[in-house]
């Protein structure tokens, strides 16, 4: 009997989660070719204008994620549009041979409210012998526009989940999820989020690590301060500058006492300096009864 309800139980389990609706792919509409007003011209790559919009729609098509359509756009669907725009292209010597390097960008905007996400690659590709440059920097544009139609998907799956999954996310052994848990958290600025993002603030990837400062001084949560200050000790410089400005953001009596210690006495200028302006904003808030609101710590 014990067996015949466990097989009940995990056909009940299976069927829920076969009912589940799966997320709706993001139908791009259109993309559009941003030229970035750069020292080199698009035209030196043997890439034109309509060359790019086309390899940035052909990667949206084949990431999961999203949708190009064929014909009309069905009522009802997720409807958003893409911006490519190529921000670099260059040739460099490689093992006696060339290579040629390009710094790729690409944007999703959402039909709703929601704001535009971003993601820039940097792709590299060996001129083979005998091969045209243009053929390179393609293959180049190619894999770089994949890879940055991968992270928007990522990215966009991310900010349609809860904050509990969100949460989770921090946890994840992928660190571009890790990171992008981080941001999202930060937009939602959710309390319940402050010990996952103090777990983050010791991440070994030290751009997880940045963005978790910058989400706990959006959120403002005084139980971040500490955490922060054991970090800013570790850390030298500008990475303490920016920590120290974090600290202000958040306040509380705990802050004003460390920003106060660094703006007497800190060795290194641009601290104590960062101190003194955190520490005066702080003060300020506090008589005016404000919040936390600068975004620090590249928190996007």
């Amino acid at each position: 009997m014990r067996t015949v309800a466990w097989l009940l139980a995990v056909a009940m389990a299976l069927g829920v989660a076969g009912c589940r609706k799966a997320a709706e792919p993001c139908v791009v509409t259109g993309v559009t070719v941003e030229e970035d007003p750069g020292p080199f011209r698009m035209d030196a790559t043997g890439i034109d204008r309509e060359d790019l919009r086309r390899i940035a729609v052909d990667a949206f098509a084949r990431t999961s994620g999203f949708e190009v359509p064929s014909g009309e756009v069905r009522k009802g669907a997720n409807r958003c549009r893409g911006l490519v725009s190529l921000l670099d292209a260059r040739v460099g010597p490689k093992g006696g041979g060339a290579q040629v390097e390009v710094l790729l960008r690409m944007d999703v905007m959402p039909g709703d409210d929601a704001d535009p996400v971003s993601e820039t690659v940097r792709a590299t590709e060996q001129v083979a012998p005998g091969e045209a440059r243009a053929a390179s920097f393609r293959r180049a544009i190619q894999g770089g526009a994949s890879r940055a139609a991968s992270a928007l998907a990522l990215a966009l799956a991310e900010a349609r989940k809860p904050d509990a999954e969100v949460i989770r996310d921090l946890e994840a052994s992928d660190p571009r999820l890790r990171e992008l848990a981080v941001g999202v958290l930060a937009d939602r600025k959710n309390p319940a989020a402050v010990p996952g993002l103090v777990a983050r603030l010791q991440d070994p990837d030290p751009d997880v690590a940045d963005r978790a400062v910058g989400a706990l001084a959006q959120i403002g949560d005084p139980r971040g301060v500490g955490p922060i200050i054991a970090l800013s000790r570790r850390r030298e410089g500008p990475f303490v500058a920016e920590m120290v400005r974090a600290i202000g953001d958040i306040g509380g009596p705990e802050a004003e006492a460390y920003l106060d210690t660094l703006a007497a006495g800190h060795p290194d200028p641009l601290v104590s300096e960062a101190a003194r302006e955190a520490l005066r904003d702080a003060r300020r808030r506090r008589a005016s009864g404000q919040g936390a609101g600068r975004t620090v710590g590249g928190a996007r």
